[in-house]
Parts: C-alpha cells; structure tokens; sequence
C-alpha cells in the first residue's frame, strides 16, 4: 500500500495537486487546479484505505466491532508527526512515515518484552506527541 501511495503522490498530477492544496489552497485554485476534484479525491482514496484497513482487522480478530481500530488511532498521528507530516498541511513524505512506523513498532515491542503495561507506553506515546508538536512550534 505504502509503495501505490509513494507511486500516486510523486508522479501523477492528482499527487502534485494534492501537495499544491496542502502548501496553499487559495493559490492553487488560482492557479487552474480543481481543488474541490482534489479534496474529493482525497476522501475517496481516504475512505478506500479505511474498507482495507477494515477488511484486515475483521480477518485477524475473526469479528466485527466498531471500536477495534481505536487503539491504532494515536499510533497513527504520532507516527505521521514523526515522519515529517507537517498537520497543518503542505508537505511529507511517504518514506519517513514509514520509517517512523517501523522505529515505534520496534519501540513497542520493545517496551513490551520489558514487561511495561500498554497503558504506560500509550501514555509514553501520547507524552512523544505533544513534546514533538510543541517543539515543532
């Protein structure tokens, strides 16, 4: 997946335009970019990913409930801070969130093998995010 978004983003026109409405989107759209196409392309690839991230959970806990991806949710945003995705808008890259998602993983299981509940390391991720945004800032 992370490959097809790298491939989408750095060479079509629907990627450049995407990074062009994340860096200003006033300017875009004088620019001839149809940025409502691009924002509604966005949520349909957005929506797209979550029917796979769906389908995935469903298959490995055998089951469906909606409150199964909640604990993925913090993970997430600290991992797309991490990986240089500025949350205002504008700028990152597929790589660098895909590094950072590899160096939490090994932090977590790391953490995990030392015995340390998940309660404390969620709140040890929770305490990473707000120290990198404030530092961003």
């Amino acid at each position: 997946v992370a490959i097809l978004l790298w491939v989408l983003l750095e060479h079509t026109t629907l990627g450049r335009s995407l990074y062009l409405v994340g860096s200003n989107e006033q300017a875009t759209r004088y620019s001839g970019v149809n940025t409502v196409r691009v924002q509604i392309s966005v949520y349909v690839i957005s929506a797209l990913l979550g029917w796979v991230a769906a389908i995935l959970m469903m298959a490995k806990f055998n089951s469906a409930k909606a409150g199964y991806g909640e604990s993925y949710l913090l993970v997430t945003i600290l991992a797309s801070v991490l990986g240089g995705i500025n949350p205002d808008g504008g700028f990152g890259r597929i790589i660098g969130l895909v590094l950072a998602l590899i160096v939490l993983q090994m932090l977590e299981s790391g953490l995990n093998l030392l015995g340390v509940s998940s309660y404390l390391t969620m709140a040890l991720w929770g305490a990473v995010l707000i120290l990198f945004i404030a530092l961003q800032n």
